[in-house]
């Protein structure tokens, strides 16, 4: 049995003189291992992309209508409401939600010959349409970036109308595309909930991954003797579809099966490696050294240029993810792409034990017959 530091004498004077051509491995592995993660990223990428495209269009928003028959508390509390998504995981599919009701018309002194909708909406309704806590810095009303521009104003401007002045506390993001336009010419005033009366509209923002928390919506809707019944929820935009599934997309997207490559890849370089060794391996086992110190030497050889391969595999996803989307998101995309890389490690090792292991001493005169 060779002692440890005889394996590890020879499995660096192997490394050191070239013998186990770990340079050209590790390269070769270094650009398969690189070459894969870094088209799964595009794949994600991509799909990030379309996630929040329909996130800003506010295509994520849907709504019921109902006049006076929706429950303003049933509305906000639905972000309470806990699902599951198709890969088994437990999420908030209503992130958040907001009930508004319309309370006439206000006219502004800068425009007295255009009055406004003017609606009233609950505290959750902020988070609906991407106004932040901060942006709030003392109470008053919220209105469309489309009236500011008109406006030229700002938050934290003074707004005079036919009911006095009003502060603007909030300017939410609200383009002119297919979205709802009945909010971005109007004056929004953010109202606490008063128990007993019913609103007209909840808006929520739905996770794509839950689509089918649509229904959920339908809870806040109160039937009203000898009303209309409410209406069937809608989207704020339905320019993007009604449904990316976006979930179901990225467990099925084509780059993630390109990942078996990098471990195929370590296992048939490593087997190719040792087989190139043939005579050597055989020559060791025809001079008596034992098979499991042989596999030992190799084993290391091979650790050596798979390890530095899938660290340097790893830096450049790493890297080009960063490149492309922030720290933050490149930590993410560069785990999804571990377990592929961690793999090759132990895929190598298994190609130069499944390589050693089909060589015999018995083989020694006719490899070299053979040799070219």
């Amino acid at each position: 049995m060779m002692k440890p530091n005889a394996i590890l004498s020879e499995a660096w004077r192997n490394i050191a003189t070239g013998t186990t051509r770990a340079l050209a491995c590790a390269v070769v592995l270094t650009l398969i291992a690189a070459g894969t993660a870094i088209l799964d990223l595009t794949g994600i990428l991509s799909l990030q992309h379309e996630s929040r495209q329909w996130a800003t269009s506010a295509a994520d928003i849907h709504i019921i209508s109902g006049s006076k028959q929706i429950d303003p508390t049933t509305c906000t509390n639905l972000t309470r409401t806990t699902g599951t998504t198709a890969n088994g995981t437990t999420t908030h599919p209503i992130q958040a939600a907001g009930a508004l009701k319309n309370s006439g018309e206000i006219t502004l002194i800068a425009m007295p010959a255009a009055p406004l909708d003017e609606w009233q909406a609950t505290p959750g309704l902020a988070d609906v349409l991407g106004i932040g806590a901060t942006q709030q810095t003392r109470p008053g009303v919220w209105i469309s970036s489309q009236l500011a521009s008109t406006l030229h104003t700002r938050e934290g401007d003074d707004l005079p109308t036919d009911q006095g002045v009003m502060h603007i506390s909030a300017v939410f993001p609200w383009t002119d595309d297919s979205r709802d336009q009945r909010l971005a010419y109007a004056i929004i005033t953010p109202t606490p909930i008063d128990s007993g009366q019913q609103w007209d509209e909840c808006w929520a923002t739905i996770n794509p991954a839950n689509p089918d928390a649509e229904d959920l919506l339908n809870t806040t809707a109160t039937a009203i003797p000898g009303a209309a019944p409410a209406t069937q929820t809608k989207q704020a935009n339905t320019m993007l579809g009604t449904n990316p599934d976006l979930d179901t997309r990225y467990r099925q997207r084509t780059t993630r099966i390109m990942l078996v490559i990098t471990p195929i890849a370590a296992f048939a370089i490593a087997l190719t490696a040792a087989r190139a060794r043939r005579i050597e391996i055989a020559d060791d086992l025809h001079m008596g050294i034992p098979r499991q110190g042989i596999l030992a030497t190799n084993a290391l050889e091979t650790l050596a240029w798979t390890l530095p391969a899938v660290l340097a595999a790893t830096a450049i996803t790493y890297t080009t993810a960063r490149w492309a989307s922030g720290h933050a998101n490149a930590l993410t995309l560069t785990t999804i792409q571990l377990p592929a890389l961690a793999t090759a490690i132990i895929t190598a090792q298994l190609g130069t034990i499944a390589a050693i292991s089909t060589i015999h001493d018995s083989q020694l005169f006719a490899f070299f017959k053979n040799r070219q």
